[in-house]
């Protein structure tokens, strides 16, 4: 059994039309939705976000918000209403080039952040905030990000010297310290607003020193965080299925370590976008995999297979009913 069952959901702006969709959730076998909210959502669209959260809580589901993409720092497609209005505070590479990604250390930036946190907690009825993918630009790249001037002085009033070009021990524990304490500042804001709304930090399944946060337990420790999760997906990989179901086990392992270690709930998630057509049945295994290992929570992004949008999978109805026959097997 897994407890909780839950798809993320975006791109429809009206509750009653929502609530067909959320209807649909619950046949299959959904509990939980994860509204994922950009900086235009919630500035275009605010009073409709309201509802929107209330509809899925009167369908029964337990409402989470993503702060989609903010930032950049944050995960997410959308487009980030913060860097188009302000050039300031961007993130540099070690190149010295700048991205299109906000320094989580510039202070307007967590300003912003905490004040739209408290609006969302105090104007909707959301039980729950969810910190996606945290960060820093481009992590993929060796052209590592953050040296911008904010980043540099910070470092320089640590270690008393110039930030170094190379990704040395001190400048990897630099931006790991900065980076949980921007996720530990978040949490601790939310608490603070309500200490009734869930938060859950879901961390790429990587541990390079590229993204970040290399030692997942400095999260794990954080008191306001109540669910650690991860997101071990692989069909956007070259592995195949027995290496991508190996993956996504011991990646969760790990996840689901730390977390009862701490008294953390779990929580992993399902790739429900750019399934190859044909390969649908793995999500199925992947499924079983978080049921047997225990998982308190388990997501699929996005609803539907993502059917539509850049992210579509290759059958994105089969990908749907697939998810939806696994979670309604799972729910008792």
């Amino acid at each position: 059994m897994i407890p909780e069952r839950g798809v993320s959901y975006y791109g429809v702006a009206y509750p009653d039309r929502a609530a067909r969709d959320y209807a649909e959730m619950v046949e299959h076998g959904c509990n939980a939705m994860l509204l994922a909210v950009s900086e235009f959502d919630w500035w275009f669209w605010r009073k409709n976000v309201v509802r929107l959260i209330d509809a899925a809580k009167d369908n029964g589901l337990t409402a989470y918000v993503d702060l989609w993409g903010w930032g950049k720092t944050l995960a997410g497609e959308p487009p980030s209403l913060f860097l188009m209005m302000s050039l300031d505070g961007r993130q540099r590479a070690a190149s010295g080039k700048t991205y299109h990604a906000t320094c989580l250390n510039y202070a307007p930036f967590r300003e912003h952040l905490r004040s739209s946190v408290a609006e969302v907690i105090t104007e909707t009825s959301v039980d729950g905030l969810f910190w996606d993918e945290p960060h820093y630009a481009n992590w993929h790249d060796p052209d590592w990000a953050c040296t911008c001037p904010i980043c540099g002085a910070l470092y320089r009033e640590l270690h008393g010297e110039d930030m170094p070009r190379e990704l040395t021990p001190e400048v990897v524990g630099f931006r790991e310290d900065r980076a949980v304490g921007f996720l530990r500042e978040l949490s601790e804001h939310v608490k603070e607003t309500d200490p009734k709304v869930d938060v859950t930090c879901c961390l790429l399944p990587t541990k390079s020193p590229l993204i970040g946060i290399t030692d997942w337990e400095k999260v794990a420790v954080i008191p306001e965080l109540d669910t650690l999760a991860t997101d071990p997906y692989y069909f956007h990989t070259d592995m195949d299925r027995e290496r991508g179901l190996r993956f996504f086990r011991e990646t969760s392992v790990d996840c689901l370590d730390l977390a009862k270690k701490h008294g953390k709930r779990s929580q992993l998630w399902l790739m429900a976008f750019k399934v190859p057509a044909g390969r649908e049945g793995e999500l199925t295994e992947v499924a079983d995999i978080a049921a047997e290992l225990g998982a308190d929570s388990l997501f699929a992004w996005p609803y539907r297979g993502g059917e539509g949008s850049v992210l579509a999978s290759g059958d994105p109805g089969r990908v749907w009913g697939t998810i939806g026959e696994a979670y309604r097997r799972h729910a008792s």
